[in-house]
């Protein structure tokens, strides 16, 4: 049998159970009865052998070794320990598994993962991006060669990993590969597919030809900074991230998703933003409209490393 874990949400939080998943029908018949099924949910309480079990659902004990033998032979009971018991050995029973399941061959339906308090925000942000629970759409990061008007290499598409961790806990991975090279998506054309674009302008030159369509944008004419022309604010600070969701300028039926920065870190806290605080980052999202938050990464701990952000628009 093949094992699975079965989630499970519950008032005193999310549980796990490692499920068995029943391979041949025939394993089912040995649960029908209803003393088998008492058994069994009795020894998953405390492990205990055959003559105490029966002593304990106040059962003759021939009936209890007789579903014992046919739980142990469909593998749903093993032996644990042997002890001692009146000058022989007693085998001590348990369960093979914390649950016992059946799938069928249906596709299923997709779900946002519950050992993520925040999962359904994020997973309504990205809606464009599943396909049956599968991940659909490119990881945009920007070359580690030096390319793009600027000559530079990309400093900030490591942190693309942290964002990977996060959606695969999310999404199920396709059979391609996610993640694309910058340089590849401009040979290709950026129309082709849903992307999330990761790193600001200069390592990212997709970022850069997607720039003039932003509502908040990179302003690199007299000093290094983004501004945005809802707010007319600038930010400086290379701290500062941007999430945004917008419609693909050169294909109308795809979406983009830009996580990027002024700097590396900014781009940290921009997928900082998205990953881990996306209940107040994404707070006021709606689909189909485009999207823009404006994030700085903060050290609150002082370890030199960002573990927090604040939404500054």
């Amino acid at each position: 049998m093949v094992r699975r874990w079965l989630i499970e949400e519950s008032a005193q939080g999310t549980v796990g159970r490692e499920a068995l998943l029943l391979d041949r029908p025939e394993r089912a018949g040995a649960v029908a009865s209803p003393l088998a099924w008492r058994i069994l949910q009795e020894l998953a309480k405390a492990p205990d052998y055959p003559n105490a079990l029966a002593a304990r659902l106040k059962v003759h004990e021939q009936k209890v070794y007789y579903h014992v033998r046919r739980l142990e032979a469909a593998g749903f009971l093993e032996v644990v320990r042997e002890e001692p018991k009146r000058g022989a050995s007693a085998r001590i029973l348990a369960p093979t598994a914390d649950a016992f399941a059946i799938v069928l061959k249906g596709r299923g339906s997709p779900v946002s993962s519950p050992m993520l308090a925040h999962a359904g925000a994020v997973t309504r942000f990205l809606e464009e991006f599943t396909r049956d629970g599968t991940f659909a759409g490119s990881i945009v990061v920007g070359s580690p060669y030096t390319h793009g008007p600027f000559n530079t290499t990309a400093r900030d598409s490591p942190y693309a990993v942290e964002l990977g961790f996060f959606l695969g806990r999310l999404f199920a991975a396709p059979k391609g590969l996610v993640v694309r090279l910058d340089t590849e998506v401009k040979a290709l054309g950026p129309g082709k597919e849903d992307m999330i674009l990761v790193g600001g302008p200069v390592a990212n030159i997709i970022t850069m030809d997607l720039n003039p369509h932003l509502a908040v944008n990179f302003d690199w004419k007299q000093v290094w900074r983004m501004e945005s022309s809802r707010t007319r604010r600038p930010y400086a600070d290379e701290q500062v991230g941007l999430i945004a969701k917008v419609r693909n300028p050169w294909n109308a039926d795809r979406v983009i998703v830009l996580l990027s920065g002024l700097h590396a870190v900014g781009t940290m806290a921009a997928i900082l933003g998205l990953t881990r605080f996306a209940d107040d980052v994404l707070d006021g999202f709606t689909p189909g409209e485009d999207f823009y938050r404006v994030v700085a990464g903060q050290d609150r701990d002082g370890d030199g490393r960002l573990d927090a952000v604040s939404v500054l628009e």
